[in-house]
């Protein structure tokens, strides 16, 4: 999955915006998984993240990049085909996409 959100914010604004949001990634595929296990780790205006989703006694565990530029925020995630077939890519990319214009 690849979502390209633009933004208004200088770069650096935005990336502190992304590194300082405690909810970054929840509720994205819906508000009954659970995130733990975050883990965030910046390279310049590259982003590293990983977490483990979790409904109940399935664990899915997700990761990616998130660049951001001057004017968008990209972000790069294989999703684990459980994801892709009970939650849908577009669904992660549209919950992904809120999240960011909710933020920025």
């Amino acid at each position: 999955m690849i979502l390209t959100v633009p933004h208004h914010k200088t770069r650096q604004q935005a990336i502190e915006i992304l590194n300082a949001a405690p909810d970054l990634f929840s509720g994205v595929a819906g508000p009954s998984i659970e995130i733990v296990d975050e883990k965030r780790e910046w390279t310049g205006s590259r982003m590293a993240f990983s977490f483990t989703g979790k409904v109940g006694f399935i664990a899915v565990p997700v990761s990616g990049t998130i660049d951001v530029d001057d004017v968008n925020i990209t972000v790069m995630s294989d999703l684990p085909p459980m994801v892709r077939t009970y939650v849908g890519d577009d669904k992660v990319a549209s919950g992904i996409e809120k999240q960011l214009r909710r933020l920025l």
